[in-house]
């Protein structure tokens, strides 16, 4: 029997967002359940990314410096990167979630959030894909 090597590789979560504790947790919290966190404090860092095959999906904050999270969805979506994306927010209003939607997001949730709810609603992205 041949095995696939990228089969054995773990998938690959980006997190988009400025807060180090918040980075950190999720790290920990995904490498537990055989996942790999990819951090970019901002939107222009993880536009300057090499995007790997092994991405599985995007977790992006909406209140992000200069380009929000929700713009940055937007502008992966027109470049025709389709990556499953769970959209954060640290303080939003029913717009900012309209229009995440709009933008083809698989989720919103707000902060603060129960991190098993978190990983299980990454983990039904990854299977949806």
């Amino acid at each position: 029997m041949v095995l696939n090597i990228k089969t054995l590789e773990k998938q690959i979560v980006y997190i988009v967002d400025g807060d180090h504790n918040l980075q950190r947790s999720l790290t920990k919290l995904f490498k537990l359940n055989n996942l790999v966190a990819e951090v970019f404090d901002s939107a222009e860092d993880f536009l300057k990314a090499k995007l790997r095959s092994r991405a599985a999906c995007l977790i992006i904050e909406v209140n992000l410096p200069n380009m929000d999270g929700i713009t940055l969805l937007e502008h992966i979506n027109n470049l025709g990167v389709r990556l499953p994306t769970i959209v954060l927010s640290s303080g939003s209003d029913l717009s900012e979630a309209v229009r995440a939607m709009q933008a083809e997001t698989m989720d919103f949730i707000e902060k603060p959030f129960i991190a098993d709810t978190l990983i299980k609603k990454v983990l039904d992205v990854i299977n949806q894909a």
